[in-house]
């Protein structure tokens, strides 16, 4: 299904890609149906288009012309999560997008989908939070370091 993309080939493409990319990492340790994992895959792809993806509009957007203000954290968050590969950085994002029982249910989602356990879940999340929070640490000192 092309989902209205009209170049859903080349999505496919790219999915086989990333997962023949992957395959030496995790050819000895992935349990699951590899199905899944290509859909997992399959998923990010098709959200990190769909976040790209122009709109037209008949009229041009009136763009605000004054700064955002954000504070330091946010800036190294950012700058971090651009460090991290497009579908470790969808990851980490969907997986705290939701709080409560709707938290609940999408981490179930995610794990099905991904084709783990929750558990494996939680455990890949983990390391990536612990990971982005050394690299905003590090950011933030060098920030401070150049201010003074």
């Amino acid at each position: 299904m092309s989902r209205g993309f009209s170049d859903a080939e080349d999505l496919c493409d790219e999915t086989i890609n990333r997962v023949m990319k992957r395959l030496p990492e995790i050819r000895d340790t992935y349990v699951g149906d590899p199905v899944k994992y290509f859909h997992g895959v399959a998923r990010f792809i098709v959200r990190e288009v769909g976040r790209r993806k122009e709109i037209t509009v008949d009229e041009v957007p009136v763009i605000s012309v004054e700064a955002e203000v954000h504070s330091d954290e946010y800036d190294c968050l950012v700058k971090c999560l651009r460090f991290l590969a497009p579908e470790k950085r969808e990851l980490i994002l969907d997986y705290y997008i939701y709080d409560g029982r709707d938290k609940i249910a999408q981490h179930r989602r995610m794990a099905s989908e991904l084709g783990i356990s929750e558990g494996a879940l939680r455990g890949q999340t983990h390391q990536l939070r612990r990971n982005l929070e050394k690299c905003i640490k590090q950011c933030i000192d060098r920030m401070r370091a150049n201010k003074n």
